[in-house]
């Protein structure tokens, strides 16, 4: 009898699957496998291809290497395991990962699967069967090395190594550009000092203001979504701290992983009606840098943005500068 094994980028596609699976006969394993990669710390040691020297075990960001190391210690004993992905940035680059630690620990690629979907795996209707939705793609030798070689970008010291992604690799995978491009978008751009993520968040604020619950929704309804709700909260408080805060009227200032520990807390949180300050306004309107304003520290892969200067991207051209040149 086959065994098979299910992995999922979050709770609700597995979620989904269960549904769809409820009366399957053998029913499989599904494991979800949430991971925060975007704005994250993410281990930068990495060498080319995504392979320890020696051939050794390529190391995983901390939150996520007790899950990951599970489920792939227990890939030789299932025949066939599936690959969910989701297509925005985060899930494409949990895809890349995983298939990075198969190559490293040599499991046999013909028993793993992509399942890429156009839209979240966890949105579609637990009656529709997701053959209906996307075929398998059986992953070949190319695919982990493509996938090793994304990886090893991402968590380089410089973004210029995902600048330069090849375009026949990136083609293996149907949402891999518009991850790579997302990516970029959300470091400071040259012009502003903006981020996606603050350039999303101070644009739905506006002149009138807006409650924490629509910043919620602005992001959630966003085609290439960056990041969920923890680290929403954290960029939110990070907007209405510092000596110049960008954002008033937050009730409460909740870390990102405590937005289930206090119900009452996390209501006059998510009801807040915020408002940019002066500041803020300038910013948003193009008259002040953020970076040189409200200063930066935080990753992008494996690049830490940090001080006064540092890398930026200007969309205009579609190029790095580096800190040197600002």
């Amino acid at each position: 009898m086959q065994t098979r094994l299910c992995l999922t980028c979050d709770d609700t596609a597995a979620g989904y699957l269960k549904a769809v699976h409820a009366t399957s006969s053998p029913r499989p394993e599904i494991v979800p496998l949430p991971a925060r990669l975007i704005r994250a710390p993410i281990a930068s040691a990495q060498p080319k291809h995504g392979l320890p020297p020696g051939g050794g075990k390529t190391s995983l960001p901390p939150a996520v290497e007790p899950d990951i190391a599970g489920v792939f210690s227990r890939l030789g004993e299932v025949e066939r395991c599936e690959l969910y992905i989701d297509p925005d940035p985060n899930s494409q680059l949990l895809m890349t990962l995983l298939l990075t630690r198969a190559l490293v620990d040599g499991i046999d690629h013909r028993r793993l699967f992509l399942v890429h979907a156009p839209a979240r795996w966890g949105q579609v209707d637990a009656s529709t069967p997701p053959e209906r939705v996307a075929s398998p793609t059986q992953v070949e030798e190319r695919h982990l090395s493509a996938a090793a070689s994304f990886w090893s970008a991402y968590c380089a010291p410089t973004p210029e190594a995902w600048l330069g992604l090849r375009h026949q690799d990136m083609a293996l995978f149907p949402f891999l550009v518009n991850a790579r491009d997302a990516l970029l978008d959300d470091l400071p751009r040259r012009d502003t000092g903006l981020g996606a993520c603050e350039r999303l968040a101070l644009e739905t604020i506006g002149i009138e203001g807006a409650k924490v619950n629509e910043l919620f929704g602005a992001f959630y309804r966003e085609p290439a979504r960056l990041i969920d709700r923890p680290q929403i909260v954290s960029l939110l408080g990070s907007l209405a701290s510092g000596a110049a805060p960008l954002i008033d009227g937050l009730e409460g200032r909740l870390g990102a992983d405590d937005v289930l520990e206090d119900a009452d807390a996390w209501d006059r949180f998510r009801e807040s009606r915020v408002r940019l300050t002066d500041v803020g306004h300038k910013i948003l309107a193009g008259e002040l840098d953020f970076v040189e304003t409200h200063g930066i520290d935080r990753w992008w892969g494996g690049t830490r943005l940090t001080g006064r200067q540092c890398w930026r991207w200007d969309h205009r051209t579609r190029s790095l500068a580096h800190p040197a040149e600002d």
